[in-house]
């Protein structure tokens, strides 16, 4: 039996006799929600829509040296192997990179060159007619690489800290240091010294990070991506392809989670257009949880 939005009234709380403030309220997505009538960014179909699957660096610093990807390819239902070598063209400055959020530095590029700076950066992104095929040739992709050393301990590395020019916007400055902490320290009858560490956690929200492109016949994207900020992802997408803004439309009507991680595209979107603008074809990326 169904409940009409005026049959909900709010109750007194238990033992109490007092009445919370203010009436019960409806979310406009619950009802889609609950009953599964929601379509998050990776639920979007087309009958021509293509899969694509990123492949993930091992290594966590170095260049990549060579990528076969001839064992991919023959991969019955595989259309293409997107990488730095054969990805369509986009603009090469950072500044079309720097999405509406972006933080201070060089923002990240897919696919810009052979350069690993990170283990599980993306290094290439199988393409294929279905999503069993596209993972399944994207285990099949080799890369080879020359591995340099990768520094992942802070402290030993403090000097090398940048130091802002000017406080950013809206931050306030850290307060002036007072008195002697080492003077007091090296004063005291007693001292502890330790090393603690903070364990790892990653906020992982229900829905994954997914972008659906699905391409009019004008050559017109409608994009369905997993964010939190639909114009932030417009404005990437026309920046970094030099697209015009009639061209892109981003829709985000329901998030599944996100902690914040949505707040800002990620790579997953670029990914995604790449893929449609070079093969003419409507495409959905999902990264895995590892990849997220």
């Amino acid at each position: 039996m169904s409940t009409a939005y005026k049959d909900i009234q709010p109750v007194a709380e238990p033992g109490t006799g007092y009445v919370a403030k203010g009436d019960a309220l409806m979310r406009v997505d619950g009802r889609a929600k609950v009953t599964g009538q929601a379509r998050y960014a990776a639920e979007h179909v087309t009958p021509d829509m293509v899969f694509g699957v990123v492949v993930s660096s091992t290594i966590a610093r170095g260049r990549i040296t060579a990528l076969h990807v001839d064992e991919a390819m023959a991969v019955p239902g595989t259309l293409e192997v997107l990488s730095h070598l054969n990805r369509p063209h986009v603009r090469k400055l950072d500044l079309f990179y720097k999405d509406m959020t972006a933080p201070a530095g060089s923002p990240f590029k897919p696919f810009h060159s052979e350069g690993i700076l990170y283990s599980g950066q993306p290094v290439a992104l199988v393409v294929a007619q279905t999503f069993e095929a596209a993972r399944y040739a994207a285990s099949l992709v080799r890369v080879e690489y020359a591995q340099e050393p990768h520094e992942t301990e802070l402290l030993p590395h403090m000097a090398r800290a940048h130091t802002p020019s000017r406080l950013k916007a809206g931050y306030s400055p850290p307060p002036k240091e007072t008195g002697d902490a080492q003077a007091a320290f090296d004063a005291a009858p007693v001292t502890v010294g330790a090393q603690y560490y903070a364990g790892v956690e990653h906020h992982n929200p229900m829905e994954m990070h997914a972008t659906t492109v699905l391409r009019g016949e004008d050559g017109h994207l409608t994009i369905y991506d997993k964010s939190q900020s639909s114009q932030n992802s417009r404005w990437l997408v026309t920046h970094v392809f030099g697209l015009s803004k009639d061209k892109v439309t981003v829709k985000n009507p329901f998030v599944g989670g996100a902690f914040g991680s949505g707040l800002r595209p990620q790579y997953n979107l670029i990914l995604a257009v790449m893929a449609a603008l070079q093969l003419e074809r409507s495409v959905r990326v999902v990264l895995t949880r590892q990849q997220m």
